[in-house]
């Protein structure tokens, strides 16, 4: 016991020397671009952005302090220096993105509160009962299908003892079976392929249309799945597939995992009022999403607060439940998000030219080809996203993706925003990289070399299916 507490005492002390080392190195980074000479091109403040930039990303991926911290320090630092007005960067944290999330996170609560999003995720899986293999297949369908509706972690947390109970009635051991495995992964996958299809799905989605918005381009709720559901559609049962080739499944019956979901079907009793009442709220706010969100006067934001605002009416939820069950670090996190954004962009657009310059420079590395920047745009994005954040990776280079756009006749904003918010998401192969990664290897059913075995070759896969949505569906196609 006395053993255990000292290496538990060693292991703190070397983590906080590690945390303060980190803290230290990205301050330092700040004072060094302060005092730096500026190279051709560049100035001063756009220095400075880019030493934020930089101090952002060893925060975001070492975590010395929470991200939502990390968000709101982003903010307060840019006028410290003088680089933007205290208005003008807290201004751009009261943007629609931001009232449109805390309406989505609302709406989710109130589906978590009744056990709406459990229910549907039994009945979806009770459709998948004829194999195995048909099974796991289910499993990242059902994740999938609820990360249209729900933020991904949200998913991936309802899940985890959904699935966990079915192993267990399968005596199903940990670490040992390719079943256990593929059902766990299925379910880490399931949620970040599923969260790229809407809005609702992940943060850095309604990040990318707020961004745009602020650069003159709109898109409305539909528009968005119109370009991102190919991606879903597709990379569904290639990364299912990857699972199936790295682990074959090594058991024939699922008798066991049957009776375990009806079991679980049939406690959850008929649905019930309240479930009703919460169900057609997110239809009628879902429906009017698709319908009116390109409008003026209406917009994400304005339904999404309304149908947050119906749940309270129809008592479906308290200020409480919103409490205890919105992630308002992933809002903070998300303000310092913009402000860096908005930050990076040209001066013409508030900002200080950083993006610009950056580009300019991606350019030298990669050339004028437009595949070959697509392509290394691609790489950057999924190689940033694995060890950090997706809305931080995002955050990072969607305004250098914008200013490549802007010196590039072949690449639109539209698209290459889209390239970078899509394949933001796509985070395989690290337990860091995304909250779904995170809470299912909690289970103990998969190890890290399992993560990074599968991780590696379904975001190569996707990485494929990326460059050639990009080249023949957005671009060809519907023309971006």
């Amino acid at each position: 016991m006395k053993n255990n507490y000292k290496l538990l005492k060693e292991k703190v002390k070397k983590k906080n020397s590690k945390d303060v080392f980190f803290i230290f190195l990205a301050f330092f980074i700040i004072v060094l671009f302060y005092f730096l000479p500026n190279p051709e091109g560049l100035t001063h403040n756009g220095q400075i952005m880019i030493g934020i930039l930089i101090m952002a990303a060893i925060l975001w991926i070492t975590e010395p302090i929470p991200l939502a911290v990390t968000g709101l320090l982003v903010m307060i630092i840019q006028p410290l220096f003088n680089l933007r007005t205290p208005s003008d960067v807290f201004s751009s944290f009261g943007s629609n993105a931001v009232f449109f999330l805390i309406g989505a996170f609302i709406i989710a609560a109130s589906i978590e509160k009744h056990g709406l999003h459990r229910r549907l995720a039994l009945r979806f899986l009770s459709l998948f009962e004829k194999s195995p293999r048909f099974f796991t297949f289910g499993i990242m369908i059902s994740c999938a299908v609820l990360s249209f509706i729900m933020p991904e972690h949200g998913v991936a947390a309802l899940f985890l003892p959904i699935i966990v109970s079915i192993l267990i009635a399968m005596k199903i051991v940990p670490k040992e079976s390719n079943f256990g495995k593929i059902s766990m992964l299925s379910v880490a996958y399931g949620c970040s392929i599923g969260s790229l299809g809407t809005l609702i799905g992940g943060a850095r989605n309604i990040y990318t249309v707020d961004i745009l918005q602020q650069a003159g381009i709109s898109i409305a709720f539909f528009e968005w799945m119109i370009y991102a559901m190919p991606v879903v559609i597709i990379s569904l049962p290639l990364v299912w597939l990857v699972l199936q080739f790295s682990f074959p499944i090594e058991i024939n019956d699922i008798t066991a995992a049957k009776k375990e979901i009806n079991k679980q079907v049939n406690k959850t009793g008929r649905i019930s009022k309240d479930e009703i009442l919460v169900l057609s709220i997110l239809i009628i706010t879902i429906v009017l999403w698709i319908t009116f969100s390109s409008t003026v006067y209406y917009g994400l934001a304005v339904i999404s607060i309304l149908g947050s605002i119906l749940l309270f009416f129809t008592k479906s939820i308290n200020w409480k439940d919103v409490e205890n069950r919105v992630p308002w670090g992933i809002i903070l996190l998300y303000g310092g998000a913009i402000t860096l954004g908005i930050g990076m962009q040209g001066e013409e657009l508030g900002g200080t030219g950083a993006g610009e310059w950056i580009a300019n420079g991606f350019f030298n590395i990669a050339g004028n080809n437009p595949l070959i920047v697509i392509f290394v745009m691609i790489i950057f994005t999924v190689l940033l996203t694995n060890i950090m954040s997706n809305i931080a990776a995002v955050a990072i280079l969607l305004p250098i993706g914008l200013s490549i756009a802007g010196t590039m006749i072949d690449i639109s904003p539209l698209l290459s925003s889209m390239i970078i918010a899509l394949t933001g998401g796509l985070a395989f192969i690290f337990v860091i990289s995304t909250p779904g990664n995170a809470i299912t290897y909690t289970s103990g059913y998969y190890s890290t070399k399992d993560l990074l075995k599968a991780g590696f070759l379904s975001n190569v896969i996707c990485i494929f299916i990326i460059f050639t949505i990009a080249i023949i569906y957005w671009k060809g196609f519907l023309g971006i």
